[in-house]
Order: structure tokens, then C-alpha cells, then sequence
């Protein structure tokens, strides 16, 4: 039994040192800006692994909230989410080029400032989805090797 144990310990190590450090969030798109009454633009980001993303559009209220709010994502083809006020969306991706666009307006009867941010990052895959996987790789190594006994 203390083999067993062993060999479970073993292979629990082993995966967690080989996967690296898979709860890290990978920011595959990052911009804060500053601007006066209004702003347009899209940018296109690179994508290297398949995966779920989660793209946040936040309003830092500086020097006061916006007036309107609004973003995308798309690859050349298809609209993967987009939003009409600050928060967040999901979206699966595989490896590729993606477009995240934007649109920003302050106060305009007043010349104002907006401030904003946009990240798009990679949503780690859980702890519990690694040590379940190990768990169930040792109860079938040690009910293989009680088999070969």
C-alpha cells in the first residue's frame, strides 16, 4: 500500500511540474487610455493558444463616468462578443488573428476627459480539474498494477 501511495504522490508531482503554472492568467490584449470627448479604433491581436478568453471593458470614471460605452471582439469573419456598457464576455478561441474594436464618448457639451481599459485574457483552467485528473490517473495505476499481481 505504501508503494501505491507512493506512486500516487509520484505522478500527482510529476503532472503538476510538467503543466507549469497553469492558474496564471495569459493577457493576450491590454490598453488604458486617456482621451478628450471621443474615441474610435480597432486593433488586431494574436491569439497562440486555443482556449476560453474573457475580454473586460472597464470605465475608470475619471474624471467622471461616461456617456457611452462600447466594444467587440471579432476574427475577420465572426462576431465573438461584444458589449454596450462596461463589464465583461466569454468567448472560445483558437490559436489566430482577432480584432477587438472600440467606441468612447466623455461629455461632449462640456469638453471632457474618459478614461478606459480593455483586457483579454486566457481563463485558467481550475485546480480542481488538475487534482481531480491526478486522482483518477493514480486509482487507475493502482488498479492496474493490483491486476498484473
Amino acid at each position: 500500500m505504501k508503494k501505491a501511495l507512493r506512486t500516487v504522490v509520484m505522478t500527482i508531482g510529476a503532472l503538476l511540474v510538467t503543466t507549469g503554472n497553469s492558474w496564471a492568467n495569459t493577457v493576450v490584449y491590454d490598453k488604458v487610455e486617456l482621451f478628450q470627448t471621443e474615441t474610435f479604433f480597432t486593433d488586431m491581436f494574436e491569439i497562440s493558444e486555443a482556449g476560453s478568453y474573457k475580454a473586460t471593458l472597464t470605465d475608470f470614471e475619471f474624471p467622471i463616468p461616461m456617456l457611452a460605452t462600447g466594444m467587440s471582439v471579432t476574427t475577420a469573419t465572426d462576431l465573438l462578443g461584444s458589449l454596450l456598457a462596461p463589464g465583461s464576455f466569454n468567448f472560445d478561441a483558437t490559436p489566430g488573428k482577432y480584432f477587438v474594436s472600440f467606441f468612447g464618448f466623455a461629455n461632449t457639451s462640456a469638453p471632457q476627459l474618459g478614461n478606459y481599459g480593455i483586457e483579454i485574457s486566457q481563463i485558467p483552467i481550475p485546480a480542481a480539474v488538475w487534482l481531480f485528473g491526478s486522482g483518477l490517473l493514480g486509482l487507475c495505476l493502482i488498479s492496474r498494477r493490483n491486476k498484473a499481481a
